[in-house]
Order: C-alpha cells, then structure tokens, then sequence
C-alpha cells in the first residue's frame, strides 16, 4: 500500500507539471501574437479601430469554440481535445499572420476564425484537466498553473521585442514560435492522463481515496453560485484582456514610447501577474478565496487609475505593474471554485471558462472602438467600474463548508 500511495502521488505530480507546460506553453503562443499587433499596426497602417476589427474574427472563433467547450471536452477528453488544438493552432496563426502581411485580409479572416476556435476549445481543456488535477492532489494548483500561463507570455513579450529590435518579420517569428509550442504540448502531454467518456478521468479519485461516483450534472448555467463566480471572473478577465490587448498601443500613444518599449512594458505587467500567481499556494494556505479576491481588486483599481491619470511613464508602468498583481487571482480561483463539487467539475469549470473568456476576448474590442473616439488611456475608465463589481461579487467564491 505505501508503495502504491507513492507511485499515485508520483503520477499525480507528473499530471500537475505536464499541465504546467500545456499552461505555459499556450501562453507563449497567445502572447506571440499580441507582442506583434504594433508591428502588424505599423506594417498596414491600421487604426486601433481597424486592429480590433482583426481581433474580432479571433473571437468569432474563440466563442464559438466556448459554446461547445464544455460539451465537447466532457465527450471526447481534455487531453484529445488539447492534441488536436494545439495542431489546429500551430497550422492557423502563422498562415494567419502570413496573409496578413501579404494583405490577403479575407482569408485570413478564416484563418483567425480557426486559431480562435482552437485556442478557446484547448484553453477550457487544460482548465478542467487542471481542476482535476488540483481535486486530485487535494492542494491548490490553479495559481501555479496560470502563472505558468503568464510566464509564457513573459516570455513571448521578451521574445517579441528582440524580434521587433532585430527587423525579424511577424510571419517568420510566429511560424518558428508554433513550432516549438506544437512539439513541446505533444510531449507534455504524454504524462497526462488520458480520459474516458464523460469527462471522468481514468484511475481519479478523490482527496479521500474513493472513486467519485458518476453522476448526471444538472445545468451549470441555472446554479446562480456558477453564474456569479463566472462574472466574477469574468470582470478580472476583462481586464486581463484589455492588458494584453491595448496597454502597449495605449501606452506608445499616450507617453509617446516605442513600440519595442511598450511591449517592455506588457512584460512588467506580465511579470508581476507571473510572480503573484506563483506566490498563490502559500498566500492562499493564510488567507481565504474572498479576501484574495478583494485585495486583488483593489490593486487592479489603483494600478488602472496610475496608468490612465499619471504625469510621467514611470508612474504608468507602476500602475502596470499592480495592474497585473491585481488581476492575478481572479480566474484561477474562480476555476477553483467552479470544481469545489466533484460530480459537476467538469461542466462547471467549462461554464465558468467559457463566461471568462469571452469578456477576455470580445471586451477589448469594445475598448478599441472606444480608444478611436476617446483615446485608448481613456477609455481603460470602465474597467475600474468592473473591477469593483468584481470585488462584491467576490463572496460567491467562497470556500465550501466542510461536513459537520
């Protein structure tokens, strides 16, 4: 017995890291794409208008992946599912990019369609395998895991910079970085498990030892504990999206940086999310979901309030920078708690990503049509309404009661 609990917690270990590389490496891919959005600006003369109308056609995709994401996870399996994402992406965003280079906008119109498909559908999957695993161990892992998320797009913003320093063309740099993210997800995912029909996991279990039992999941869209910990999410989201989508433009237009520079300053924000994200586990073994949460959107208040209203930069990457701290915890716990019941994890993690994600990727859209009448710095001010909103409504990701 004591030499099967050791080789459990050693396949359960090696599910939780091969997930880490699935989080990180996804991460890279999407912020490749977002640390070249000023050169593909530059390269058609685009307004912020017309950029996010090509960000528009990623998120056709992405919600319409969202829509069947918790379906189709729970049929065919996080880990299938993630195989054949990570192929369809590999192949989508540097033809993509390629097109648009060349100014052959309409097709790539459906390349982008099918990138957003493929990103949304593997972004939920590595969710709720993550949640499983998280339920698994029977210790918090959802920090860990997107903060290996943003460690990826650390890493791409750097990556981004070096290749917009060094002339290197946005086709080419994203062809090359889909190379590596295809090759190294195939390879991490050799030690996840694999699934089985119904979202259950071979060999799961409980934190107690037993096999959860299979039971039908009711609706998650009519549990209002799911819904408002999906708004909850979402808002943090939203402005986790807005970060990625605009602070570099918004910055190169209202302090007058380069480009290079700006991507710079994606990254600080990127690195101080990362940093939080990793320190999660031992914050949250003191303190509770909700006062992480409430502590978080009051950072994300004042850093957004820095970066719009500052005199000077380095004032506005200070508020970058708690932007990002701010923003760390609000949907990895809110995935937590979407799988604090184990017969309905599946579903309502899914439920819980698909709301998320969609205010990550339609919502700065709306801010980039704002930015052409108001200014990009201007129109981050809704956010800070959101944001508080997200502090209420951070009581609904409570930690459950145990059993008396």
């Amino acid at each position: 017995m004591p030499h099967s609990a050791a080789h459990e917690r050693r396949r359960l270990n090696a599910w939780v890291g091969g997930i880490f590389v699935v989080f990180g490496l996804l991460g890279f891919g999407f912020g490749s794409w977002l640390s070249r959005l000023p050169a593909v600006r530059d390269h058609l003369g685009a307004t912020p208008s017309e950029i996010a109308l090509l960000g528009l056609c990623l998120a056709v995709g992405s919600v319409t992946g969202l829509i069947f994401s918790g379906r189709t996870v729970t049929l065919v399996g996080a880990r299938r599912i993630l195989r054949i994402g990570v192929l369809v992406q590999a192949v989508a965003m540097p033809l993509a990019a390629w097109l648009i280079w060349e100014q052959h906008l309409v097709p790539a119109i459906f390349a982008l369609f099918a990138f957003g498909f493929a990103f949304a559908t593997s972004d939920v999957a590595m969710n709720v395998s993550g949640a499983d695993a998280e339920r698994a161990l029977g210790r918090s892992r959802m920090p860990l895991l997107h903060g290996a998320y943003s460690l990826g797009g650390v890493s791409a913003m750097g990556v981004g910079a070096l290749a917009e320093a060094g002339g290197v063309s946005v086709p080419l740099h994203l062809l090359l970085a889909f190379i590596v993210i295809a090759g190294g997800v195939l390879c991490a995912l050799l030690v996840v498990p694999a699934d089985v029909r119904g979202g259950e996991l071979h060999h799961a279990q409980d934190p107690g030892g037993t096999a959860a039992p299979r039971v039908r999941p009711r609706s998650p869209w009519r549990d209002r504990r799911v819904v408002l910990v999906g708004v909850m999410a979402l808002s943090f989201s939203l402005a986790e999206g807005v970060a990625s989508d605009w602070l570099p433009m918004a910055l190169v237009d209202g302090y007058g940086i380069t480009n290079d520079a700006g991507a710079l300053a994606l990254g600080a924000f990127y690195v101080s999310m990362t940093v939080a994200r990793f320190a999660g586990g031992p914050m949250l073994a003191r303190f509770s979901r909700v006062t992480m949460l409430r502590a978080s959107a009051v950072l994300c208040i004042v850093g957004l309030l820095l970066v719009i209203l500052s005199p000077a930069i380095p004032l506005a990457v200070v508020g970058a920078i708690l932007w990002g701290v701010g923003v760390a915890y609000g949907f990895p716990l809110g995935i937590s708690a979407a799988a604090d019941n184990p017969a309905t994890a599946v579903r309502d993690v899914a439920a819980v990503s698909a709301i998320a994600y969609g205010a990550y990727l339609i919502g700065p859209l709306l801010l980039g049509f704002l930015g052409d009448h108001f200014g990009l710095l201007n129109a981050f001010l809704p956010l800070v309404l959101v944001i508080a909103v997200a502090g209420i409504l951070a009581a609904a990701a409570r930690e459950p009661q145990p059993a008396a």
